[in-house]
């Protein structure tokens, strides 16, 4: 486990200039987000001087229907120990009323009153709320919505009925045969990393809501939701400028806050202020388990973070070389032997760690204990070889990589949906610089 994570480290280490931000440099000293050869879109990012809120406004004249989002620079990471799965509750109580708007579904009956809908999730180290409205909606929506971080109510009356719907949907996870999986895979890690929380919540892990949860929510969205840990998209067919008078009338009461800058973990973890998640004594494991679902192999590995170095692509790289289905391949090789129907890849990256995993449906064959042997064995072996690349070698990959990516962004097409669009745009704002948030 740990010395092949640090062969495909190694790896990536070879000929550092071949490794340059896999669609071009930045845009220049100015915040000019850089966008597709074909996209008609405008774009204009601001940031609010009063509480330091990031804006991007996108001026779409072609959209049916107007979007805004805000993302959440705190997510499950963040969740008091005593009270795992808080943040994944916020996000759900933020919808239930706020001191403007008290009336716990006056949010959900004027979305729908005016075309539209809603969402929100949560994930390790934000939390993205976003919606689309027509476009008559729009201003008054952005009111609606702007008091979910400005003033929410947090009613104990509803802290009851919305903590049955988060139980709800952990005990919706768990015949989820490729959630399970997740989930005992990052338990492999340190108790007390992040790494292996509990992130969705049960009623039991938030106290049954009582009143100590409540006072613990108000305390954590007081700690996390403040203007300089969130970023606001809006899509519409108004000017950039109008949207972003109107963001001005109603974001500007969202409070500075002290919240202070966000954790960055591998930062704490390379100081020797916190131990890494994987050491390697949590390294190694071997967990087995019946299902009566696809025979499946989940095989993860820990690495160091990688989200900083997303000009350098580490991800991408992993990913085209384990995930090739040409010849030679570690895909053709397992079909070959009758091992496997399948292999996905899934790449989980933030501050703490970056998670590879490597996914196998098993045919019956490849389900034997011989079987499991020789997929692993064929594994290893395959990214010994890819250990063992020359400068050369790694460099021509990235070329590749380099060239199709650069096609891929400059004729790519906005997303067809405006709530997708806002918010893949907010989650972008809360990862990347400004100007490569569409890169």
């Amino acid at each position: 486990g740990a010395s092949a994570a640090a062969a495909l480290l190694t790896a990536l280490g070879h000929s550092a200039d071949a490794r340059q931000l896999l669609r071009g440099g930045l845009a220049g000293a100015g915040i000019e987000v850089r966008k597709p050869l074909a996209d008609p879109r405008r774009y204009e990012y601001a940031s609010f001087g009063q509480n330091g809120l990031k804006v991007l406004a996108v001026e779409d004249k072609r959209a049916a229907k107007a979007g805004f989002a805000v993302s959440v620079e705190a997510g499950s990471f963040y969740d008091p120990a005593d009270f795992p799965g808080l943040a994944h509750f916020c996000e759900h109580l933020l919808f239930l009323g706020t001191e403007k708007f008290p009336d716990e579904a006056s949010f959900d009956k004027f979305m729908s009153l005016h075309d539209g809908s809603n969402n929100a999730y949560t994930e390790q180290e934000r939390t993205v709320f976003y919606n689309e409205v027509s476009h008559a909606g729009f201003d008054e929506g952005m009111d609606r919505f702007a008091q979910f971080f400005i003033a929410p109510l947090f009613k104990q009356e509803m802290v009851s009925r919305e903590l049955n719907a988060v139980n709800s949907e952990h005990e919706k996870n768990i015949p989820d045969q490729g959630r399970r999986l997740w989930e005992i895979l990052r338990k492999t890690a340190r108790e007390d990393s992040v790494v292996s929380r509990f992130y969705t919540g049960t009623t039991e892990s938030l106290h049954h809501g009582d009143a100590a949860a409540v006072a613990t929510l108000r305390q954590y969205h007081t700690a996390n939701y403040c203007g300089p840990r969130m970023s606001l998209v809006m899509i519409s067919n108004m000017s950039t400028e109008e949207q972003l008078r109107i963001a001005h009338k109603h974001f500007d009461s969202v409070p500075r806050g002290n919240c202070g800058p966000t954790v960055d973990f591998g930062e704490e973890q390379a100081t020797k202020r916190r131990p890494p998640p994987f050491d390697p004594q949590h390294l190694g494991q071997y967990v087995r388990m019946g299902t009566n679902s696809t025979p499946a192999l989940w095989v993860m590995f820990p690495l160091p973070p990688t989200a900083k170095s997303y000009k350098h692509a580490p991800a991408t790289f992993l990913e085209y070389m384990l995930g090739y289905a040409g010849k030679g391949s570690l895909r053709s090789k397992l079909k070959h032997s009758g091992l496997i129907n399948r292999l996905d890849l899934q790449v989980d990256e933030t501050t703490a760690a970056t998670l590879l995993f490597v996914m196998y449906d098993l045919t019956p064959a490849g389900a034997e204990e011989d079987g499991v042997k020789e997929v692993m064995g064929t594994t290893f072996e395959f990214l010994r070889h890819l250990n063992d690349m020359s400068d050369t070698e790694v460099a021509s990959v990235y070329l590749s990589l380099q060239k199709m990516s650069q096609v891929s962004f400059e004729y790519s097409e906005a997303p067809g949906s405006v709530m997708d669009a806002v918010s893949d745009l907010a989650a972008a704002m809360s990862r990347f610089p400004a100007e490569d948030v569409l890169a």
